[in-house]
């Protein structure tokens, strides 16, 4: 089973006050004492709140697992004996970049990196769904990829918490599936390119990719005619 660290009130306090990074819609993610680890605490309105159920079987399944390439759990956390969160692994230098702030080169290397995480995270049944830049972890001078926010999977029988909106428009047509990790990711490459489904014309399309790119973009149009191919294989040089 996944060890617990059980901390105290005024460590609670002190971590969101001081230590804070980032906070989201459900949680803050804190820096540790470690400077190999984070912490992700369950909040609201900086009040620690419960991590569900659902949240802490996906939990103890990745610290079973342990997936490469994503951001796993060590432990979880525990305030007065409620699990408020749980510390996971980093390295200081993995960063979350926004695609314009990345070379071209830089760029196509994230994408077919990722693209590749996702179709090895298919084999571990992993779902990923809320796929995006800020979710994904970058170390420029290593060029190690790793993917964040892993308590939002969905994985097994274990469904996801939070559903992106590109998510709610593939659900609009057709199940979740591993469908969604090439239209997710295709999504993510078209914003990159500042390029969409329905507006890019052929010609814009023609400039950035290969021909049978432009069958990709339109059957993304409605995801129930979604032919899942990945359009980074089609991505010219």
């Amino acid at each position: 089973m996944i060890p617990n660290k059980e901390i105290s009130r005024s460590d609670f306090l002190y971590a969101i006050t001081y230590q804070r990074l980032t906070r989201g819609g459900e949680a803050t993610i804190c820096q540790s004492n470690n400077p190999y680890s984070l912490y992700k605490f369950f909040t609201l309105s900086d009040r620690a709140k419960p991590m569900s159920q659902n949240k802490l079987e996906k939990i103890s399944r990745l610290y079973e697992l342990k997936p490469q390439q994503a951001i796993n759990p060590i432990s979880t956390i525990s305030l007065n004996d409620i699990i408020i969160g749980y510390e996971m692994e980093t390295t200081p230098n993995l960063k979350t970049y926004k695609p314009y702030q990345l070379s071209p080169e830089e760029l196509k290397y994230f994408l077919k990196k990722s693209k590749d995480i996702l179709e090895y995270f298919r084999t571990l049944n992993i779902i990923y769904g809320d796929i995006d830049p800020r979710n994904i972890l970058f170390d420029r001078t290593s060029g190690e990829i790793k993917f964040c926010d892993m308590d939002n999977i969905h994985l097994d029988n274990l469904p996801m918490d939070l559903i992106p909106e590109d998510v709610e428009f593939y659900e609009t047509t057709r199940p979740l599936d591993f469908g969604i990790h090439p239209f997710g990711h295709n999504k993510m490459t078209l914003r990159a390119l500042e390029m969409d489904p329905y507006l890019s014309t052929k010609r814009e399309i023609s400039k950035h990719f290969k021909r049978p790119a432009i069958k990709i973009i339109k059957s993304m149009q409605n995801p129930q005619d979604f032919n899942n191919e990945y359009l980074f294989q089609y991505l010219k040089k």
